[in-house]
């Protein structure tokens, strides 16, 4: 009989921040401590130490793993000038990777398998790969809930248009408003489908079962694609009720035109049959 192992875990903490609702990493290249130690035009890569991380995304989230705070403060105030302007358009997530660090004993097979839990990530020993999954998906789920708060604000602003038509069963606001509303409108969703797209998993998952495993449980837990369907659901009732303003728009623009044209032909009427008298 194989002897049990013992197990000392450590807990590692990742702090996931949306900053921005667009980054160019090539702008960024030279702003942090340390240089990149990966580069792409989606993901960089930090490193502090073997067990420390700065990635950073184009979709404008950074992923802070086993940072100190310290350094974490100054890294950001280093791209200050990309960061959201507003707190409350901020999203933020806190996560946790616990490192079991197994001490296998002579002749016992090594420890495999990891466990998702709803605020940590167990695992036997600790990788880079497995810090590269956790903090990806950690990041697209703080950038859904970004864009969550975004899509929520404009269902809250085609409420309030809605009941105005039942109210006053006519638009208030102005043209200029309105255009400016759908203009929102259009860039949000454009953002959402140009940066937020469900990614493909990580070229280590398919070389590696228990990696994958990790990936589609954390991926499961955190519900990534229902949220993702979800915005999509959302995104589809906008642009219903946007067309629908804009045909009242167009309505209220040919109801205009069409009395500026029955004063018109009007005036000259009256002007024909004074010039008679």
């Amino acid at each position: 009989m194989n002897p049990t192992p013992t197990s000392q875990s450590k807990l590692l903490k990742i702090k996931a921040i949306h900053i921005a609702e667009k980054l160019r990493l090539k702008d960024l290249r030279e702003k942090f401590t340390q240089p990149a130690l990966e580069f792409s035009n989606y993901e960089m890569i930090v490193k502090y130490s073997p067990d420390s991380y700065l990635f950073v995304y184009n979709y404008g989230a950074v992923v802070f793993f086993n940072v100190p705070e310290d350094l974490q403060e100054k890294e950001l105030g280093s791209i200050q000038e990309y960061r959201v302007p507003s707190d409350q358009g901020r999203a933020t997530d806190v996560f946790l990777l616990e490192v079991q660090d197994t001490l296998i004993a002579p002749g016992a097979p090594p420890p495999t398998g990891s466990k998702v839990y709803f605020d940590r990530v167990v695992v036997p020993t600790l990788t880079f790969p497995v810090v590269k999954i956790t903090c990806m998906l950690l990041a697209e789920s703080t950038a859904l809930e970004y864009y969550e708060i975004l899509i929520e604000n404009l269902l809250l602003k085609i409420n309030s248009f809605s009941k105005t038509l039942r109210r006053q069963g006519r638009m208030l606001e102005s043209t200029e408003d309105l255009i400016k509303f759908i203009g929102l409108c259009m860039d949000t969703k454009q953002e959402i489908i140009s940066n937020l797209y469900i990614v493909d998993s990580p070229d280590e998952t398919w070389e590696n079962v228990e990696l994958d495993k990790m990936h589609q449980e954390l991926k499961a837990m955190m519900e990534i694609d229902i949220r993702y369907r979800g915005l999509e659901y959302k995104i589809k009732i906008i642009q219903e009720s946007i067309e629908v303003i804009v045909d009242l728009s167009k309505s209220k623009r040919e109801t205009l035109l069409e009395m500026v044209i029955i004063l018109l032909i009007t005036f000259e009427i009256i002007i024909s049959i004074v010039k008679w008298h």
